[in-house]
């Protein structure tokens, strides 16, 4: 019984192999890897200077009369840091995937991403019917007026 799971394990870490290979002969990993790479770069240092940007509007200390101008670009600077991260995290996401051999895959059922929605979303987790099907649940929540 025991040699049994083993040789079920390996089969098993066999095919998870095979499907690594013959994602990375369909999707060019590397070139997606150094893309998320530079883009990932590319993310930290404007979230730094983001966050710089607001830490300097507050420490300028202006008019009272400006305070509301400070106050809103202090909001913007601090709102496109948080939509950067938000970023950045799928960006790592997707290294990690790279990294796991699941890069190009569906997380919902494993079939191949279309090459042209990596190009044009190399973050992207989801091939083009599934991300539909997400922003249509997600249209039904939305409450409207």
């Amino acid at each position: 019984m025991r040699i049994r799971s083993k040789g079920t394990a390996l089969i098993r870490q066999t095919l998870r192999v095979r499907a690594s290979i013959t994602m990375e002969a369909l999707v060019d990993v590397d070139k997606f890897r150094r893309r998320l790479l530079a883009l990932e770069d590319e993310l930290r240092q404007r979230i730094e200077r983001e966050v710089e940007s607001a830490r300097q509007t507050i420490d300028e200390q202006p008019a009272a009369s400006d305070q509301s101008v400070v106050d809103e670009l202090k909001e913007e600077s601090f709102l496109l840091a948080d939509n950067d991260r938000a970023l950045l995290a799928q960006v790592r996401a997707a290294l990690k995937r790279i990294e796991d051999g699941t890069f190009g895959r569906c997380v919902v059922d494993g079939g191949p991403i279309e090459e042209k929605r990596l190009e044009a979303v190399p973050w992207t987790q989801y091939c083009v019917k599934h991300q539909e099907q997400r922003e249509q649940t997600a249209a039904l929540h939305t409450p409207k007026l």
